[in-house]
């Protein structure tokens, strides 16, 4: 499971926005109506509280003070006055102090304990519940807390939460219906409209959520948060580069991290702009670690797939230059260099590189084929043949060498050839454009006799 804060941020509601909602500051004992609301008379909400005697009242007055000097001396001194026969007042109070201690497990138990022994007690079903949410578990926050609102205790916080604890379970429509509820009896709570606004996200009503980010960046421009979730909204809802101006906004503000920046890139590739995407991948290089890796050499191969040679030029040093690389991740760049030499019709550099990649690897598939294809193209189909057969018996690359090696004999007129070979790697994976190329293969072998 993700860490609790992690998942706050992604609900829309902050490990210190929640932490502020729930722990019961020290200075709340210096307030009068507090303490007369907290440990005075329990009948002042008629069946919605505990009874507590006298007694109990006094013992409670006398903790007060220690209460306010140190909670933990509290935990010690109230606990052993809980028994089964004790009002569930007690137990909420423990509850209460481990609550703003931090023990998480302990005051689970005692709001517990509160609503076996009054089970109308509706605000210790509600901390409970907050406890559930703290925890993680949010299964039972959602009972938890709907059972607190059927008591009674509605307020926009209760509203919030259970807004929260349906959209980790990923139940949208109670999560937006909560949600809106707690925003009209708290508007100026910001954690509901992040949290609406990530419930229309995942509902990809995504004008609507862009609207509402929109609302939010106007309260909290400097919120990098809003830009990347608002980028989201822009990225589901077809128009990239919208998108991209979102994605700027956060490079600019220095909080873009290595997805961000390779994200922006692939959306400039996307969008034939490979000037912005080297940028945008030059900037990812210098925040990566040697365990990031992959999402670099992947944009060097975009760069180079999409024949922006000029750019994967540049880019490619810079990934050796920033990122200890494994020996087959630096085999994977020698391959796109040798492509790129191809491409630019320098040969036999081409040829030098992708051998000395098959001498240190031997089960390189992509460099046999493109070695291949460098002796097809020389005249050489011995020499291609015996690289192209090599790499078809790596499974990984078994389809890809097969269609490859089809093509080489085609171009070299052996239609007949060339046949089986298509054949075998429609049984790997048959698609409509090498089905229409075998077709044809098919035909021109027809006539050749």
């Amino acid at each position: 499971m993700k860490k609790l804060a992690t998942l706050l941020l992604a609900a829309g509601l902050s490990a210190s926005s929640l932490a502020a909602q729930s722990n019961i500051s020290s200075q709340l004992w210096d307030d009068p109506t507090f303490v007369k609301e907290f440990l005075g008379s329990y009948g002042f909400l008629a069946g919605a509280e505990p009874p507590i005697s006298n007694e109990e009242k006094e013992s409670l007055r006398n903790l007060i003070d220690l209460i306010k000097a140190s909670p933990n001396a509290a935990i010690q001194a109230l606990e052993p006055q809980i028994t089964d026969s004790s009002s569930a007042a007690f137990d909420f109070i423990l509850a209460n102090l481990y609550f703003q201690s931090g023990n998480l497990a302990k005051a689970e138990r005692y709001y517990t304990n509160a609503v076996v022994k009054f089970p109308d007690f509706r605000r210790a079903y509600k901390n409970l519940g907050l406890v559930q949410v703290q925890q993680g578990n949010f299964d039972k926050a959602i009972k938890t807390i709907s059972k607190a609102m059927e008591l009674g205790e509605v307020d926009g916080r209760s509203y919030g939460l259970l807004g929260y604890g349906y959209l980790t379970q990923e139940k949208y429509y109670p999560a937006e219906a909560a949600y809106r509820q707690a925003i009209l009896m708290q508007p100026d709570v910001t954690d509901w409209k992040v949290g609406l606004a990530r419930t229309l996200l995942e509902t990809e009503r995504y004008p609507d959520a862009i609207a509402l980010f929109d609302t939010l960046l106007m309260e909290a421009p400097d919120n990098a948060d809003y830009w990347m979730l608002q980028g989201n909204a822009y990225l589901g809802k077809g128009d990239s580069m919208a998108a991209a101006k979102n994605l700027e906004i956060v490079r600019r503000m220095g909080a873009a991290d290595l997805s961000t920046l390779t994200l922006l890139g692939d959306i400039y590739m996307n969008n034939n702009s490979a000037d912005l995407a080297l940028d945008a991948y030059l900037a990812a290089t210098k925040v990566a670690t040697s365990s990031d890796s992959k999402p670099l050499l992947r944009a060097a191969s975009l760069l180079t797939r999409g024949g922006n040679y000029e750019q994967a030029k540049t880019i490619i040093p810079s990934i050796r230059d920033q990122i200890e690389l494994a020996e087959e991740e630096e085999l994977d760049l020698l391959t796109l260099e040798a492509k790129i030499a191809r491409a630019e019709g320098d040969g036999e550099a081409a040829a030098e590189l992708l051998t000395q990649i098959v001498e240190r690897d031997s089960l390189n598939g992509d460099a046999l084929i493109e070695l291949a294809n460098y002796y097809a193209d020389q005249g050489d189909m011995a020499k291609a043949i015996n690289r192209y057969e090599q790499a078809e018996k790596i499974e990984a690359f078994e389809r890809e060498a097969l269609v490859a090696h089809a093509q080489a004999r085609v171009r070299d007129g052996q239609y007949k050839e060339a046949l089986p070979l298509l054949r075998r790697a429609l049984q790997l994976r048959s698609d409509n454009n090498l089905e229409d190329y075998a077709q044809r293969v098919e035909r021109a072998a027809r006539t050749q006799g």
